[in-house]
């Protein structure tokens, strides 16, 4: 199972204009979409990109990808994401960024398949969203939470912090590797 947690935030602009599409079947497949201002996806494209991600349980990632990429090839700014318990496959383009942390370590991941294992802590997020933080921030609020909600608020409670959520739109998701027995409920 894959805890997590989805923040989507207008902070100082007028509109939200980032997205992000979910689905939610025996993998968590996502599309993060970093779209500034001046260069919002259409409305079209949007509903376009919903329906593939909300359709894709039974397609090959590599398929999803291929699908997505001449509606979003104009954006430059977009991560595909599935990921399981065992493993999480991405497809990054731009200023859209995904971090693990494993074994005590921040890492960035690149294009690509990773292995994964139960507690290991992913967060996936738009430049606008890691440009207050550091990566010593992330992984220590990744290495003292209990949940992804709970991570999240950490981070965003550093944003707010360092510009009180003034500057662009706050797109990102935490994760948290849960398999087998070690699953845990939270809150009661």
């Amino acid at each position: 199972m894959i805890e997590n947690y989805i923040l989507m935030h207008k902070g100082g602009q007028e509109e939200y204009t980032d997205n992000v599409f979910v689905d939610y079947a025996s993998a968590l497949t996502m599309a993060i979409l970093y779209c500034p201002p001046e260069s919002k996806l259409p409305v079209n494209d949007e509903a376009s990109v919903a329906a593939l991600v909300h359709g894709s349980s039974k397609m090959r990632f590599i398929d999803l990808s291929e699908s997505v990429y001449p509606i979003l090839t104009e954006l430059k700014n977009y991560m595909l994401i599935r990921v399981d318990d065992k493993k999480i496959m991405l497809e990054r383009h731009g200023k859209v960024y995904a971090y693990i942390v494993k074994n005590g370590e921040l890492m960035s991941l690149p294009n690509g398949q990773y292995s994964l294992e139960n507690e290991d802590r992913i967060i996936c997020c738009t430049c606008e969203f890691t440009k207050s933080l550091s990566d010593t921030a992330i992984l220590s609020d990744a290495l003292t939470c209990e949940s992804a909600e709970e991570w999240m608020d950490n981070l965003v409670c550093r944003i707010s912090d360092k510009n009180r959520l003034s500057e662009g739109n706050l797109t990102a998701v935490t994760m948290i590797v849960r398999s087998g027995e070690d699953i845990k409920l939270y809150g009661s």
